[in-house]
């Protein structure tokens, strides 16, 4: 026989492992209710805290803060009431959802894990919803069981129960609830769907909501097969600057390729539908000496010498006068590595940093004469965007080095001995987490 608490232990169990405090997302209604409930006869309250998000959207609201402060109270259970504005546009169910996860993640540290209450209808809904909205294998995997949200995590721990089975533990219980009459608003196509189409598949197909669940399961499992495969597809063809070679993107299949390219830039929180893919593919298959940009939301794709790169406007780096430590530099624009290891910069002592200047000359160690360091850029390939923020190595008035690039003359360690060895890696773009995610 199904036991409902028995069902919640064991997949807090599955995922309980570092977890500091248990976090309640309560919203008052049924679900979060019953959530809090389980919650509380297994979990000691000293380990648990309640969260509420007002959004402030109906003259209730602020009674049902009240409420949730209420029930945590009688638990004895540390809680949070966190009102947000809702930037109320074309869809506020939209801008709701992400003001809310917004709150969480502010409120969220490391070691707690997030509970939330959809359950096994919620999850039906959500897959013919995103089905309806023409959603790719990502979307139709519907809802996570468990992800990560900023430091922390959260789980689904009912997504596999139904809300009847809810609703009964609820009146065992004699646990009260509210209900937001905003549920019963057709105009909003979460409720249409709820009220009008999923009663009708029910009853033409019971038991639909669980193999539906099994489904967006299924599909879930493919998009992480898939996901992994693109990691081990990057892994050819992207450097340490995470640029792509389209070279080796070429070598891919078209649907291959695609593949890699939707999880490259869906780890930058940028779109990667057919059309992007499309323009992409246009861009790796152009002449070698050409350079076209794509514009991607608040950043731009750039071809340059063979390879793909993302790119945003940044602040310059102001090198003047930096010292160079034998521990390196980490700056949110990128890192100067030092490594020691045979041959290389023969110290560090009195070195500093400056921005490259016009006309800046050295003579590379094995060069036989001195260069540009604009001849040595284009020599390494170094994209023009990136090479006012390069890093330049000097003592005194004199260029020692530039790193990733040369080592000058006269100021290398003797053969086969140690020195230090210079690698300027500018940061990978990352624009943001997809703030659609649930």
């Amino acid at each position: 026989m199904f036991s409902l608490q028995h069902h919640f232990e064991q997949q807090l169990n599955r995922h309980s492992h570092g977890v500091k405090r248990w976090v309640i997302a309560l919203s008052g209604g049924l679900d979060s209710v019953v959530l809090l409930d389980l919650a509380a006869r297994i979990i000691p309250a000293k380990h648990l805290s309640v969260i509420h998000v007002n959004h402030q959207l109906q003259s209730q609201a602020g009674g049902w803060s009240s409420f949730c402060q209420q029930l945590a109270d009688q638990y004895q259970i540390e809680f949070k009431s966190i009102r947000v504005t809702v930037d109320a546009g074309a869809s506020v169910e939209r801008a709701a959802r992400n003001a809310r996860y917004q709150a969480f993640e502010q409120y969220l540290q490391s070691g707690d894990c997030l509970l939330l209450a959809q359950h096994r209808n919620d999850q039906a809904e959500t897959l013919l919803y995103r089905l309806l909205r023409g959603a790719g294998l990502k979307g139709l995997a519907a809802m996570p069981r468990t992800r990560e949200i900023g430091m922390a995590f959260l789980q689904r721990p009912l997504l596999s129960v139904s809300r009847d089975q809810l609703q009964s533990w609820a009146e065992k219980a004699q646990l009260n609830w509210i209900e937001d009459p905003s549920n019963a608003d057709l105009s909003y196509d979460r409720n249409y769907l709820r009220h009008q189409v999923m009663p009708l598949l029910r009853a033409r197909w019971p038991g639909f909501e669980q193999r539906w669940s099994d489904t967006a399961d299924y599909l879930r499992d493919a998009d992480q097969l898939l996901t992994e495969l693109a990691q081990i597809d990057l892994q050819t063809v992207a450097d340490e600057r995470n640029s792509l070679s389209c070279a080796g993107l070429n070598v891919l299949s078209i649907k291959r390729r695609d593949n890699l390219l939707r999880v490259w830039l869906a780890e930058q929180g940028l779109p990667a539908g057919a059309k992007v893919l499309m323009s992409i593919g246009q861009m790796i298959e152009a002449v070698d000496d050409s350079s076209p940009e794509l514009k991607l939301s608040s950043v731009k794709l750039r071809r340059y010498r063979g390879r793909l790169y993302l790119t945003a406007e940044q602040n310059g780096i102001d090198w003047q006068g930096r010292l160079l430590p034998e521990e390196g530099l980490h700056l949110p624009q990128g890192s100067l590595l030092v490594v020691k290891k045979l041959n290389g910069l023969r110290s560090l002592a009195g070195v500093t940093l400056r921005n490259r200047c016009d006309g800046d000359r050295c003579t590379p160690v094995g060069r036989g004469g001195s260069t540009s360091l604009k001849k040595l850029f284009q020599e390494n390939a170094v994209p023009p965007w990136q090479r006012k923020s390069w890093p330049v190595c000097i003592l005194g008035d004199e260029i020692v080095a530039v790193p990733g690039i040369c080592v000058c003359e006269g100021w290398q360690v003797e053969k086969d001995v140690a020195g230090f060895h210079l690698k300027w890696v500018p940061a990978a773009l990352s624009v943001g987490s997809d703030s659609g995610t649930l």
